[in-house]
């Protein structure tokens, strides 16, 4: 087990970055894991139901119960515990009130306790999970996980994170117990603990929108208050009805820009087929028309074994609460599904989406956001396919420069078009010109500039409307 130690903890990095310091603890789901013949096997799943504070030896404990199920519809292993991080010990009380754990999760140095029932030698390490290097420059923090671990057997230790006051990982030397952490995770904690349901039986009208907006989102080190910054938003339109392949489909328009390049993303056409079980976005992904709500399971496939958690929870932004649909499998993503309209999307790392705005029915709720113009870096504004042999290529400069701009057919990488001019400060607009550019293909363009000896470059694409 001492060999997927560093796999667990980046785990915990992965789901938990960009969580609130409080958030972090507010998923009550947990995974159980083994390791035989140099391979990981998920065992089961657990959840955690807090029930109510009491009193014992003139120390408060809280008292919640486990249950253990592969899934959570079917039979599950009920058991009661009483926990406490009173005073800088952390004590773990069976359901006869007798010691499982008892530690000083803030001591920094060897100590005397109690692990998994055993009196022993205790040892620390203090876990970094930071991206960044050389290890040796860690100066622990009250943030900092600790692995507290018999001195006599490391495969049977607990992780201990002393500000939010959890238990992320424990390990009796046959498997170990590792909770979830991430928005996602709360949100499905929320669904179970409210159980809310959703049916993606959406009903909408031509004009029908919602805007998708994707935020950075990370909490300050020093004040542990949320900062965010703004990444890009897609506006999605549902504009028309046809059909293709003797199926109903559904013509959304999209277009988006990116808060970071600058850069607009014209309308494109996205095409939604609908049957009478569910819908297709393009020809892949499958959404079922169902009643949604929470499931927990493992999922058993000849080669391994895999989990599958869902939930249902609500989200208000700016005071607009909307339902959405969580899915969460044994990746860095998270998934997502509308039950008021046919746009599935998903997340990674700290990148965070929410719907700021909606028109069902023709009833307006949230606010849209709106494109910002970049002044105080080089970026580029548009690219558009004029005319046949035509694109043209909008840049801001901060000052004047030498630029060259490439256009390059990405099938086989060949260069179509290319172009040498000066740019001016501010706003410039340059025609590129060949008589290679195909109707409807897209071709990716390339801006190479120079100026007072400094150097640097953007790209971008653009899908051409003319050609042969």
């Amino acid at each position: 087990m001492k060999h997927i130690f560093t796999t667990i903890l980046l785990l915990v990095v992965v789901f938990s970055f960009g969580q609130s310091r409080k958030e972090l603890a507010n998923s009550k789901l947990y995974y159980r894991t083994t390791y035989f013949d140099n391979k990981n096997e998920f065992i089961g799943l657990q959840t955690r139901t807090d029930l109510q504070d009491t009193i014992i030896d003139k120390i408060k404990y809280r008292k919640f119960q486990t249950e253990d199920f592969k899934d959570y519809s079917d039979k599950k292993e009920t058991k009661t515990f009483y926990e406490s991080f009173s005073k800088d010990i952390y004590c773990l009380l069976d359901k006869n009130k007798n010691i499982i754990h008892k530690i000083n999760y803030k001591n920094n140095k060897e100590q005397t306790g109690t692990i998994f029932g055993k009196e022993t030698q205790i040892s620390l390490e203090f876990l970094d999970t930071r991206s960044s290097y050389p290890r040796d420059s860690l100066i622990p923090s009250n943030k900092t996980p600790r692995k507290y671990y018999h001195k006599e057997n490391t495969e049977i230790y607990l992780v201990i994170i002393p500000d939010i006051q959890t238990i992320a990982v424990s390990s009796n030397g046959e498997f170990y117990t590792k909770q979830l952490m991430g928005n996602n995770y709360n949100d499905i904690t929320k669904g179970l603990q409210n159980s809310y349901t959703a049916s993606t039986k959406f009903d909408i009208e031509k004009g029908d929108e919602i805007q998708l907006f994707y935020r950075r989102k990370w909490y300050n080190d020093t004040t542990n208050m949320a900062e965010y910054e703004d990444k890009q938003f897609k506006n999605i339109k549902y504009v028309s009805d046809t059909i293709v392949n003797e199926k109903s489909t559904l013509k959304l328009e999209v277009e988006g820009y990116n808060y970071l390049s600058g850069s607009y993303e014209k309308p494109e056409e996205l095409l939604i087929s609908i049957t009478d079980s569910g819908y297709y976005v393009g020809n892949q992904l499958f959404v079922p028309f169902k009643d949604y709500k929470t499931e927990l399971k493992l999922i058993e496939t000849k080669n391994e074994k895999s989990l599958f958690l869902q939930g249902v929870t609500y989200d208000t932004i700016n005071g607009y609460s909307y339902q959405k649909i969580v899915q969460a499998n044994n990746d860095p993503y998270r998934y997502y599904i509308l039950p008021f309209f046919p746009m599935p999307f998903m997340e990674f790392g700290n990148v965070q989406g929410v719907i700021t705005y909606s028109k069902i029915k023709g009833i307006e709720k949230g606010k849209k956001q709106e494109r910002t113009y970049i002044t105080n870096k080089n970026n580029i504004r548009d690219i558009s396919s004029k005319s046949k042999n035509e694109i043209e290529v909008i840049v801001y400069f901060i000052e004047k420069a030498d630029v060259e701009i490439y256009i390059q057919d990405p099938d086989n990488e060949r260069i179509v078009a290319t172009s040498e001019t000066k740019a001016k400060k501010g706003l410039n607009s340059f025609i590129i010109y060949s008589d290679d550019f195909k109707k409807d293909k897209t071709y990716e363009v390339q801006v190479n500039y120079k100026n007072n000896n400094i150097s640097g470059s953007f790209s971008n694409s653009v899908k051409t409307k003319y050609g042969q």
